[in-house]
């Protein structure tokens, strides 16, 4: 039986990307939050990998943070093929900002 994805590296490097496309529209979690019409509490969990996404939530993340699906579905293809997104930034898969 194949492994749900939200436990498949896949979705930790997803839920990577989600986050630093928040940050590079330099939005804080309450911000992306209010615009979406969930609590913060949902854009952390989607970042940290504890919450899968529809494709209607992952547009409407994108739109909210100035970017679109297409360029995010291409950034994701990079990062599955560049072996430094292979393993998480920090233990929990997140990273610390610089």
């Amino acid at each position: 039986m194949a492994r749900k994805s939200i436990y498949r590296p896949e979705h930790r490097i997803f839920a990577e990307l989600l986050r630093d496309v928040r940050m590079q529209a330099e939005l804080t979690q309450e911000q992306l939050a209010t615009t979406l019409d969930a609590d913060q509490a949902f854009v952390s969990e989607a970042e940290r990998g504890r919450r899968r996404l529809d494709t209607v939530q992952v547009r409407d993340w994108c739109l909210a943070c100035g970017t679109d699906l297409v360029q995010i579905s291409k950034e994701f293809q990079k990062r599955l093929a560049d072996p430094r997104y292979q393993k998480p930034r920090e233990p929990d898969g997140r990273r610390r900002p610089r």
